[in-house]
């Protein structure tokens, strides 16, 4: 085991432009010959003067290409999670070292995660949410899967469900749920939405399965304890790479289930280059950050 994770980091930061897109996690293991990425994400042009002209924009470019997306997302207004420049297509500082992601980031991940949603044979469904930051994110998914509760906010998705989310820092556990008081304080009050301050490597152990878990920071190894956490035909979206080196979104599928860790039950599929601030490992870690 300690090999596979040896392998695993030495993989990650060589991961190159002529990779294929579509591997098991088992294949993770061949050496990658050129370490230049292809197609580092960077801020794109979808700025807009409110939530409404924002999603428009990137509706135009083909980033929000679903219905349930377009929805949540100009339901969800960025101004109470990001007070300056909220409508700009580019990560932004929140303190602690850490960003909000760019709009069309959080559009990427939406678009990634909604099938799995859609298509669960589970009749509850749950998300885990690892690095809520703000938590302009862990609202969306609350507003997914928020029961009518006779607002006029109804439930986008055709079933209900939790969002359970964490951050090593309590002042961001702090910050989201003080942002999203002013705006969506009944998926708290409903008990949609559950925050917690922990360590993201570890998960949230006691609320699986789930069938969909973001990871809002790049991790430098492949987290086997997340990914155990998925249920079967689950989906984990996750930036995959060294600080600083070269860092790919992924999109790891559960296909099967072992008694233990097996590498072969999980599919990755590489989406596109990304920019993500490091996945704290532990408290200690987080204080010499800070």
């Amino acid at each position: 085991m300690i090999a596979f994770f040896l392998r695993l980091v030495l993989l990650i930061t060589t991961i190159a432009a002529n990779t294929s897109s579509n591997d098991s996690i088992a294949a993770f293991h061949q050496p990658i010959p050129n370490p230049k990425p292809d197609n580092i994400m960077r801020a794109w042009n979808c700025h807009g003067h409110s939530q409404r002209s924002l999603v428009d924009h990137l509706m135009q470019a083909n980033i929000v290409k679903s219905e349930p997306v377009r929805q949540v997302m100009k339901i969800v207004d960025r101004k109470y999670y990001i007070p300056q420049n909220p409508y700009q297509d580019s990560p932004q500082g929140i303190g602690l070292g850490q960003t909000i992601s760019a709009p069309h980031m959080h559009a990427h991940v939406l678009e990634e995660i909604l099938p799995y949603l859609e298509n669960s044979p589970r009749d509850n469904l749950k998300l885990l949410d690892v690095g809520c930051g703000s938590g302009y994110l862990t609202a969306t998914f609350g507003r997914w899967v928020h029961s009518d509760d006779g607002d006029g906010k109804t439930r986008i998705l055709s079933k209900p469900g939790q969002v359970y989310a964490m951050d090593i820092y309590n002042e961001l556990v702090d910050l989201t749920n003080s942002n999203m008081q002013t705006a969506d304080s009944d998926l708290l009050k409903e008990g949609t939405v559950r925050l917690k301050t922990g360590n993201g490597w570890e998960g949230w152990p006691e609320a699986a399965p789930f069938d969909a878990i973001h990871v809002g920071a790049a991790a430098k190894e492949f987290p086997a304890d997340l990914a155990q956490q998925l249920a079967l035909h689950g989906v984990l979206i996750v930036p995959l790479g060294p600080n600083g080196g070269v860092q790919y979104l992924y999109k790891i599928e559960r296909v099967a289930e072992s008694e233990n860790y097996q590498a072969t039950d999980f599919k990755a599929t590489r989406l596109l280059g990304v920019r993500y601030v490091p996945l704290i490992h532990g408290p200690d870690e987080a204080s010499a950050r800070t």
